[in-house]
């Protein structure tokens, strides 16, 4: 098994409690030294360290949509052992998260409007990312969307918020000022965030 942008280990550390043998690759050094399950491997999507046909599953959870291109697609498909399957994971709110703070909702609104070309250029929120199945070598896509809720205290919920794409990809000191202003006007207590998780299936054709 694979995980594909595999981060700081987080699904890494969930399909190694399931599967005999699982890949970490990730191109960021400094949290490919966080994770400590499975065989992890410095590579990206577009160059993923393993043979052909070498693996029978390729994850990515959070992360498909910065490689969502052809030169990635076409190595997923190569390391892919036949009618292997490729499953991709999103955490999104089920819902209005903010209810009780205006600020951070206009906060988030102002960073999601300066984004050029504006919020609907983020290829995940915008879908664009499907495009890429357009003619390759997997089947349609299917979908599954998981209901849940998750309990923050006010730390967790900062860094969700702070872990969403409109914001790490942004330079370092706008990342900064940021979260100075998130910890600025969200209170101490506890925060019942209402979410869901897409899952994507396909398999090589």
């Amino acid at each position: 098994m694979l995980d594909l942008g595999a981060g700081t280990g987080k699904l890494t550390r969930l399909l190694a409690e399931r599967f005999a043998h699982v890949t970490a690759v990730e191109p960021d050094d400094a949290m490919r030294e966080l994770i400590r399950w499975g065989d992890v491997r410095e590579g990206s999507a577009e160059r993923i360290p393993l043979p052909d046909a070498s693996v029978d599953a390729v994850f990515a959870a959070e992360a498909f949509h910065w490689f969502a291109n052809e030169a990635a697609l076409g190595e997923i498909a190569r390391v892919l052992r036949p009618r292997g399957t490729l499953a991709l994971f999103w955490t999104r709110s089920n819902g209005d998260l903010r209810p009780q703070l205006p600020e951070v909702d206009l906060l988030l609104e102002r960073m999601r409007e300066s984004i050029p070309g504006g919020w609907g250029a983020n290829i995940f929120f915008s879908g664009e990312w499907r495009r890429i199945f357009n003619g390759s070598p997997f089947e349609e896509l299917r979908e599954a969307v998981v209901p849940f809720e998750h309990a923050a205290d006010r730390d967790e919920y900062v860094s969700y918020l702070l872990s969403q794409s409109s914001i790490t990809a942004r330079p370092p000191a706008e990342r900064a000022a940021f979260a100075t202003e998130l910890n600025r006007i969200v209170a101490v207590g506890t925060y019942v965030l209402p979410m869901r998780v897409e899952v994507y299936t396909t398999r090589l054709r």
